[in-house]
């Protein structure tokens, strides 16, 4: 098998740390999201691309601070008071060989590429890509919000449901 790293950058690392102080609101697009902070600060999430061997592309969070640019996006109630903690989570995507993984119509030298958290990682994988996927907010009340890399290639996705933050937790290795 053969792997690549494309994690998180110390400066988006350093950015998303800013998402611990006090939130005056946020504003979400397919392919990013925004959060000012009450310090006028304003912090965007979007994703890095890197084309892995050409058999496949690996997605990345990424995050930059920037002075305010006049975007206040939407209060977020759970994150105004700050404390806020940033949790980071480790993805992988990966290419299977054909002959691993039969699908009609695939010719006998094309691969299948698959995306999931490490203990999704198949033995047959052929090329690894260890990524940043998703991180979590959480507020000093115990409320949380997942960001994370879509489904549709290049988008990202922001889940707010309790329920559905604490089966990510839960699958991603947190116990409760």
């Amino acid at each position: 098998m053969r792997e690549y790293r494309f994690q998180a950058t110390a400066e988006s690392m350093e950015a998303m740390r800013k998402l611990r102080g006090a939130w005056r609101g946020m504003a979400v697009s397919e392919h990013e999201v925004t959060v000012v902070l009450r310090d006028g600060v304003t912090v965007r999430i979007g994703l890095d691309e890197a084309d892995v061997e050409g058999l496949f592309d690996a997605y990345r969070i990424r995050a930059e601070v920037e002075a305010n640019t006049g975007v206040y996006g939407v209060p977020v109630e759970d994150f105004i008071d700050g404390n806020n903690d940033i949790v980071l989570f480790t993805g992988v995507t990966w290419s299977e060989a054909h002959g691993m993984m039969k699908a009609e119509g695939m010719s006998e030298q094309s691969t299948m590429s698959f995306s999931g958290h490490p203990g999704q990682l198949s033995e047959t994988a052929e090329v690894v890509c260890i990524t940043t996927d998703a991180f979590v907010v959480a507020s000093g009340a115990g409320r949380g919000m997942l960001i994370r890399t879509g489904l549709k290639p290049g988008s990202l996705e922001v889940e707010r449901n309790p329920d559905k933050v604490r089966a990510f937790l839960l699958e991603r290795g947190y116990r409760e």
